[in-house]
């Protein structure tokens, strides 16, 4: 009896052993295996492009493609899990109904910010009632199954305008105290106590801009514009950065016509544990870490 016991907890002991490798191979799987991204495009009249996403020898990948519309294919172990989804449309559906929705409000001359901040949040307040009338004036012209299309998108619109009116309210409160928001930064990389974290900040925001942006790229782009001089003033102000991405970027400026072309490829990695490696170094700091506190409250 007793050996069937010891048989169970050591089947036991090995089954749970292979669960937790298995989840520390998933997690490390997760911080090292970079997650590769890619895209190409071009601009010759019409614009076209498509990008990717893959992780771990394209067990996932997520594509999107643009030409007339923009589709979006996700696979899973290379078995496509849902059908190429035109995201085109249902964007189209919720610009209408917010054009719908927002020529009901009449515009009317304000005299000052303190007005314009009244009418919006009155405007707002009278949302629910407005998106009641459409939705009754829509059940007349639509057939039933769009019914619940129309639920969900009213819901997002509303769902977007209380958004909106809680952001508009903290903008105009936060405009309040720019002055002093200013000065308290300013009086803070300043100080001789803060000078490091501000360099660590540097040198860390680099090394994340550095191991995010793409790793290869190449592009060209033809432009010119019906008066020379605009398109010389482009040209010198292009000249301010070229000199940074002349490897990846040509510049074709044509003055005797008014004329825009582009195409580029590029080509990427992001490693979530190198990213969250870069972000603990700054958790790392005590003055950041204060500072993160007080700015999140």
């Amino acid at each position: 009896m007793l050996h069937i016991i010891l048989l169970i907890l050591k089947i036991l002991g090995l089954i749970l052993l292979v669960i937790l490798g298995l989840l520390l191979a998933v997690l490390l799987a997760v911080l090292f295996v970079p997650v590769r991204y890619h895209g190409s495009g071009s601009y010759y009249e019409k614009g076209r492009g498509s990008a990717g996403i893959s992780w771990l020898l394209h067990i996932l990948s997520i594509r999107f493609r643009y030409e007339e519309d923009l589709t979006m294919t996700v696979r899973l172990f290379g078995f496509r899990i849902m059908k190429p989804k035109k995201l085109d449309r249902e964007l189209e559906e919720a610009e209408d109904i917010l054009v719908h929705a927002m020529e009901r409000i009449e515009p009317e001359p304000l005299k000052d910010a303190k007005e314009a901040k009244e009418k919006v949040q009155s405007e707002i307040q009278k949302l629910p009632e407005m998106f009641e009338s459409i939705d009754d004036e829509e059940k007349t012209k639509k057939p039933l199954f769009f019914t619940s299309l129309w639920e969900k998108g009213k819901r997002r619109i509303l769902r977007f305008f209380t958004k909106l009116k809680f952001f508009f309210r903290r903008v105009c409160d936060t405009l309040k105290t720019v002055k002093e928001k200013k000065n308290e930064i300013f009086s803070w990389i300043s100080s001789k106590e803060n000078q490091k974290t501000v360099k660590l900040f540097l040198r860390q925001g680099k090394k994340l801009i550095r191991h995010i942006l793409p790793l290869k790229g190449k592009g060209s782009i033809t432009f010119g514009f019906d008066d020379p001089y605009l398109t010389g003033q482009v040209l010198m102000y292009s000249s301010v950065i070229y000199p940074f991405v002349h490897k990846h970027l040509n510049l074709y400026p044509m003055f005797d016509q008014a004329i825009f072309q582009a195409e580029g490829t590029f080509r990427g990695r992001i490693r979530i544990g190198t990213a969250l490696l870069i972000g603990s170094r700054m958790l790392m700091d005590k003055n950041f870490r204060m500072m993160l506190k007080k700015w999140l409250r």
